[in-house]
């Protein structure tokens, strides 16, 4: 009993470090992208980086909250903003 609370309380834990570890392989593949994704871009690089359509869409909603991220007009494409951009 004691181990499986254990392992219920470490669960977002480990929720958090692995949307850490996505956000970072977000934003280095944005990087490499000249700090844009299209929409049409994501399609084919997200299921590279294991990252689904609905975490995506958390990723660039918290990407945006943080002020790392926008849409550009298109409002197709994710912009990466410095300090994240080091391009």
């Amino acid at each position: 009993m004691i181990r499986t609370a254990a392992l219920l309380a470490l669960m977002p834990f480990a929720a958090t470090a692995q949307t850490a570890d996505q956000k970072a392989a977000l934003i280095a593949a944005m990087n490499a992208s000249d700090c844009t994704l299209t929409t049409a871009e994501a399609s084919q690089v997200l299921p590279r980086l294991g990252i689904t359509r609905p975490a995506a869409i958390a990723l660039s909603r918290q990407m945006m909250t943080e002020g790392i991220a926008t849409f550009a007009s298109d409002e197709e494409t994710l912009v990466l903003l410095p300090p994240a951009c080091t391009k």
